[in-house]
């Protein structure tokens, strides 16, 4: 006999996306048949659409202060170089060097074209111009291997490294802080790779937990229960949802997910008002669902949502959630009583006399 029952649950990607293809394939098919299934599949499809739109402008808002967080890191990085370029002017005694490097800060060079003129242009620190421009070769091989999106700003960090580079006073201090860059440019490219992985992974979890939402509704429906439209945001949020049968009258499953935990709870509940006495009704309700929830679990489990049971109380164990009907959806019986009526109107009236 079962009580409130909870599971956690997985989630298998292969076996779900091919089991949402399946099921949306025959959905749309069942559709066509009738008007009403061609319309209702037509609202879904717009309320998908419309939630996509909503993910996509919350996407553009992250992008948005990415790129600006990368504008301002790239304006800080341009006022480093700058500060720099001022700090060797200010002790400079080369004209040549000082005119070179006013010209610079009054045009307002980016960073890397700043860079690359000052090394092929100016005596550093009374270098020839063979060293400068073995520098820069150096600085060139090493920034080869980093890897940006085009237009990138060089990472401020890695540009004060290339410029200490360049000025370093001799060639053991440029071969280390060389090293070092190598370094930084490796950990720069592994953290972009990283996060690409991670942007990747996070794409494929919100697909599989988008079919993970459709497979749960089809499967009841397959299994002939009535169940409320699931939003397929339900496994990647957390929510609720409500099924029952036909013959259950005001009882309902709550199904309620737990995402963060790959935690399910299901309880019988039931429309009406405390202080009722329906101890013999409650009692019946669970024990249906007792019969039932084994076949629906091997459904989930073979469409690719394993469930395993971790707490299950006794029907009559605790009492039957009492709960406010508008918090659930129109129940079954309750639907196909108003059908009813509307077809004893429509044959009461004109046409049907």
């Amino acid at each position: 006999m079962s009580g409130p029952m909870a599971a956690s649950f997985g989630l298998e990607a292969a076996v779900l996306i091919s089991a949402q293809s399946i099921l949306q394939g025959a959905a749309e098919i069942a559709a066509g048949v009738a008007t009403a299934g061609q319309q209702a599949a037509a609202t879904r499809r717009q309320r998908r659409e419309e939630r996509q739109q909503m993910r996509e402008a919350r996407q553009a808002g992250i992008e948005k202060q990415q790129r600006e967080a990368a504008e301002n890191a790239a304006r800080a990085a341009r006022d480093q170089q700058r500060q720099a370029a001022r700090a060797v002017l200010a002790t400079t005694q080369d004209g040549d060097l000082a005119a070179t490097l006013q010209s610079f800060l009054d045009a307002g060079v980016s960073a890397q074209e700043q860079l690359s003129t000052f090394l092929a242009q100016a005596r550093l620190a009374g270098a020839s111009a063979d060293i400068a421009a073995a520098r820069q070769q150096l600085i060139e091989r090493v920034l080869d291997r980093l890897e940006l999106d085009a237009d990138a700003p060089l990472p401020a960090a890695l540009a004060s490294l290339a410029q200490a580079i360049a000025a370093a006073p001799t060639a053991e201090r440029a071969a280390a802080l060389a090293t070092e860059l190598r370094y930084q440019v490796q950990q720069h490219n592994e953290a972009r790779l990283a996060a690409a992985r991670a942007k990747s992974a996070l794409a494929v979890r919100q697909q599989m937990e988008e079919a993970a939402a459709v497979v749960l509704e089809q499967s009841l429906k397959d299994l002939g229960y009535a169940v409320e439209e699931i939003d397929e945001t339900l496994f990647v949020e957390g929510g609720i949802a409500h099924f029952q049968r036909p013959e259950w009258g005001d009882y309902f499953i709550r199904l309620r997910i737990d995402r963060q935990r790959n935690a399910m709870n299901f309880n019988v509940v039931r429309a009406g008002s405390a202080g009722e006495d329906r101890r013999q009704e409650d009692l019946l309700a669970e024990e249906r669902w007792c019969s039932a929830f084994p076949h629906l679990f091997e459904t989930l489990k073979a469409r690719g949502i394993p469930i395993n049971v971790t707490r299950l109380l006794k029907a009559g164990e605790a009492p039957v959630q009492v709960v406010d009907a508008a918090s659930l959806p129109a129940s079954t019986q309750s639907e196909e009583r108003r059908h009813g009526q509307d077809k004893l109107m429509h044959l009461d009236g004109p046409a049907g006399r």
